[in-house]
């Protein structure tokens, strides 16, 4: 192993014990110009995760928390254990396609104006994620949680770009988290993951605030991988409803303004108390995952109303 790998990949695991193995076999096998070491952490997953990777894979490098410490921390944790020139964060979710890991160090050694470079995802059904997307405005709540994008008239947009802008390498306010490289010294000028996101919202506080920096966010099809999606949070899905209301408005409060933290909680309670009467009317009908759907829409309307959390 070099003293100074070019790429440093960091996986956060919380008991998806097949997908980690599954993933990790996957970048080992289609990584092939750049030099790579594997930093997993582990928080701590009781599905027998660890000792299976030492079993399989006992060259990666395993640390392991004694809590789940949620995403950021993981991840941070990982960053400090890392030596390379870059750091990419993988899901264990993810399958690495043929040079995905070469295919993005390329593109940071040639464009050193950029911080963070992301993949081509594509679901299990091959057809290309909507993963790109734009900083949280009032205009895109409302277009997304008011279903106003829907009215060509008023030309509002959501927060995911359109699908016709996926076949290009273009600059991405937003990339997921689910698989990105990002430049050392980027991150030594921005910073770390902000740990008050326990699981979601990291990505786009940190690409806000490369932003804020000059470093550019580049979206890049050339390089692909495929993202299954709800590795860790498929076990617990009503709970993740409210983990993503609470990271959504940590970055309100964080990245704007209170009069526009006070509307953008309006158009949420707008979103989530009709949700729970549509959601309702189709539960009572006995469609599939409808009940699921007024329950994660109830506990987040509770929790904007009162702070009290019910999940």
């Amino acid at each position: 192993m070099q003293s100074k790998p070019d790429v440093s990949i960091v996986i956060v695991n919380w008991n998806t014990r097949q997908y980690l193995l599954d993933c990790i076999a996957s970048l080992l096998e289609n990584t092939e110009r750049a030099s790579i070491e594997i930093i997993v952490v582990d928080n701590a997953s009781s599905d027998g995760s660890q000792d299976a990777l030492l079993e399989v894979y006992p060259k990666v490098r395993l640390i392991q928390n004694t809590e789940n410490l949620g995403f950021a921390k993981a991840n941070n944790i990982g960053f400090a254990a890392a030596r390379g020139a870059a750091y990419c964060l993988v899901n264990t979710d993810v399958i690495a396609l043929d040079g995905v890991i070469d295919r993005l160090w390329d593109y940071l050694v040639t464009h050193p104006g950029v911080g963070m470079v992301g993949p081509r995802t594509i679901d299990r059904d091959l057809k290309t994620r909507r993963n790109c997307r734009r900083f949280p405005t009032i205009g895109n709540a409302c277009g997304d949680y008011l279903w106003l994008r829907r009215l060509p008239l008023l030309r509002l947009e959501g927060r995911a770009l359109g699908i016709e802008t996926y076949a290009d390498t273009h600059h991405a306010e937003v990339l997921s988290g689910c698989f990105m490289m990002v430049r050392r010294e980027a991150v030594e000028e921005v910073g770390l993951l902000d740990e008050g996101f326990f699981f979601y919202g990291e990505d786009t506080d940190w690409c806000k605030r490369f932003s804020d920096k000059g470093w550019d966010r580049i979206y890049h099809p050339a390089a692909k991988a495929i993202h299954f999606g709800g590795g860790s949070s498929a076990a617990y899905p009503v709970r993740y409803y409210l983990t993503m209301e609470k990271a959504d408005l940590r970055y309100w409060k964080k990245h704007h303004p209170p009069r526009h933290v006070a509307l953008y909680m309006v158009i949420k309670l707008i979103h989530h108390v009709v949700s729970v009467a549509g959601w309702g009317a189709l539960w009572l009908g006995r469609q599939p995952g409808a009940s699921l759907k007024v329950r994660g829409h109830a506990i987040n309307t509770i929790w904007l109303m009162t702070g009290r959390s019910l999940a």
